[in-house]
């Protein structure tokens, strides 16, 4: 699981996202890895992942092929942490249940993660849910993109 701290030790705060590698979709065209996502502030717990009851249109996924969505992110947070001309990294996955959005701060960076379920327990999406925001240093988000990768590469193992 890849997790993203804050820089705040008083007030814990963090992005989780664990893939769900026994509900791997692999075709021949395409592959999807459904996932978990938490936000957590001061021990407040959202967590977000496909239940039985939902009847929407799609659901907690990332693809994996013929977009490989788990590397674009990780080069994605790469290229913005090492070009210093970068303010702002937006991802949205092909089925948007959520938006990570990470920007420069005078300290630091500003990590926001947006979540629209719309599309997961509805018919269309929505762009209305939850969001959390913190700052957090460069090593917490290096260490989130390392984590990510090792996720990735443990989803074809």
């Amino acid at each position: 699981m890849a997790k993203l701290l804050s820089e705040d030790s008083q007030v814990k705060t963090y992005i989780e996202i664990m893939f769900l590698k026994d509900k791997l979709e692999n075709k021949a065209a395409f592959s999807w890895i459904a996932y978990k996502l938490v936000l957590n502030s001061a021990d407040r717990e959202l967590v977000f992942e496909t239940e039985k009851t939902n009847k929407g249109a799609g659901d907690y996924v990332l693809s994996l092929r013929p977009v490989n969505e788990i590397e674009n992110l990780i080069n994605g947070i790469k290229s913005f942490l090492t070009d210093t001309n970068k303010e702002l990294y937006s991802f949205e996955g092909l089925e948007p249940s959520f938006e990570f959005v990470f920007e420069r701060s005078h300290k630091g960076y500003s990590a926001t993660c947006w979540v629209d379920a719309g599309n997961v327990i509805s018919d269309h999406y929505t762009w209305d849910g939850f969001g959390l925001r913190f700052f957090t240093t460069e090593k917490n988000i290096k260490s989130f993109v390392n984590e990510l990768g090792k996720e990735g590469e443990d989803l074809f193992t």
